[in-house]
């Protein structure tokens, strides 16, 4: 009889894991997006400007408090390049109950220890749409220093990061963020590099035939998409309150185009509301952002789900260019895209809808315009030459790698950044586990009773 309580115990304790780990005990909440990242040193950002948290290149994890107090971390970063570009962006998975906003600024202390902004932005969520992620971003170097007449943002050896919500949220609650962090080498040729485009022009993809990708909730295992000029079409589900993402790479003078359909709601479910649906684009810093052709003013990236049209969306891109960055900052670096479709939560007395949507995704125009790099990188002290750089890969990653685009995130000991054993697959390997010593441990009990 002893081995009785044992076995409830670990009966017990199998079922809860279970339950935590897979929901299968229950119907679960639907997860807000994974941002992915590794947590700041000391596990939260500083809250004190004059004891910042010192932040090497890559992606972080950080969680902005709800109290006024906590809506700001202040961080610093210390240049490995000289005259180089280093990008900061900031993306934010807000909760479902209210609207919310991000914000970063970068700077540099003045001789009396005051904080100078060199460039700043912010994205607020959509009223409609609170859960899906918001994200801003800003790039301070040569761009920033000719526009801003501040070449100490060109020279500054450290930069002060200010990352919180902006002045006119009113959110209490804690949001979770991811902070990247790039640098980008200086640039050789800026004057014979090809000029932006006045106006946003894309062609907009024509739906083919689908084949179902759902898109993932993960920015590291968002499905990967190699599409065509033609374009190429998934199909999915995205439940209300929901967000799902969809990766493309986009190099130099490329240029992105999305396209998302849903069919008319059926008239007779008896809702009393049409779901809104936002289409996104988040660039390789984790901007948030969404063009359309500037020629044409019917087409939108955000829309209803009723029973009296169908839907369709449209998000793209103007050709990738090196001096973008002069006129309007997005998108300003060649790696991954990602496509972020989104629909607004279900009113409290009305179950939430499933709602089928196409996805048609088209990469258009050759690989031209790259800046050129130098054969050498210096440090910006002492000028020695920088370990590991070279032209082919001009993106400082993680601390001592470097990357041919600027979405690189490496796993630790893995030299080309694709590493598998991401951390959300460890936790799956962790739930496995568990899983084959409960089932084991339930076989050898029922031959115990045989």
């Amino acid at each position: 009889m002893r081995s009785r309580p044992s076995a409830l115990l670990a009966g017990a304790t199998c079922l809860a894991w279970l339950t935590l780990t897979t929901g299968y005990a229950g119907a679960a909440t639907p997860s807000a997006i994974d941002l992915g990242g590794e947590p700041v040193p000391g596990g939260v950002g500083s809250t004190t400007p004059d004891r910042p948290t010192a932040l090497d290149p890559g992606l972080w994890a950080d969680t902005i408090g709800g109290s006024a107090a906590r809506n700001t971390h202040h961080f610093t970063y210390d240049r490995r390049m000289r005259d180089s570009t280093v990008h900061v962006g900031v993306i934010a998975a807000p909760g479902a109950d209210t609207t919310d906003s991000i914000a970063v600024k970068v700077g540099v202390l003045d001789d009396d220890g005051v904080l100078k902004s060199c460039e700043s932005d912010s994205d607020t969520t959509g009223f409609s749409t609170p859960q899906a992620v918001i994200g801003a971003a800003v790039a301070v170097g040569p761009s920033s220093a000719e526009a801003t007449d501040r070449p100490d943002c060109l020279r500054a050896a450290t930069l002060q990061v200010e990352v919180g919500r902006s002045s006119g949220s009113s959110s209490t609650s804690e949001l979770p963020v991811a902070i990247k962090i790039v640098e980008e080498a200086p640039v050789e040729d800026r004057a014979s590099l090809p000029e932006p485009d006045e106006d946003v022009s894309f062609p907009v993809p024509e739906p083919g035939g689908a084949r179902e990708v759902a898109g993932g909730t993960s920015f590291a295992d968002a499905p990967a998409l190699d599409p065509s000029a033609d374009g190429v079409t998934v199909s999915s589900t995205v439940r209300q309150g929901t967000e799902q993402l969809w990766r493309v790479g986009v190099g130099w003078g490329q240029q992105l185009a999305v396209r998302a359909t849903a069919p008319k709601r059926p008239s007779e479910d008896g809702r009393y509301s049409d779901p809104n649906v936002r289409l996104r684009l988040v660039d390789p810093r984790r901007a948030v952002f969404a063009d359309t052709n500037d020629t044409n003013d019917d087409e939108s990236s955000d829309g209803t789900y009723d029973d009296g049209k169908t839907l369709d969306l449209v998000a793209g891109t103007r050709p990738l260019r090196y001096l973008d960055r002069f006129a309007d900052d997005l998108p300003v670096v060649p790696g991954d895209y990602w496509v972020a479709l989104s629909v607004a939560p279900a009113d409290e007395d009305e179950k939430p809808l499933d709602v089928p949507f196409e996805v048609t995704v088209a990469v258009t125009g050759e690989t031209d315009g790259a800046p050129g790099y130098p054969g050498v990188a210096t440090s910006p002290d002492d000028g020695d030459q920088v370990a590991s750089y070279s032209p082919g890969k001009p993106f400082l990653v993680a601390d001592g790698t470097f990357a041919a685009v600027a979405s690189g995130n490496p796993v630790v000991g893995d030299d080309e950044g694709d590493g598998w054993l991401t951390g959300r697959r460890g936790a799956g390997l962790g739930v496995a586990a568990v899983s084959v010593a409960c089932l084991a441990g339930g076989l050898v009990r029922l031959r115990a009773r045989r």
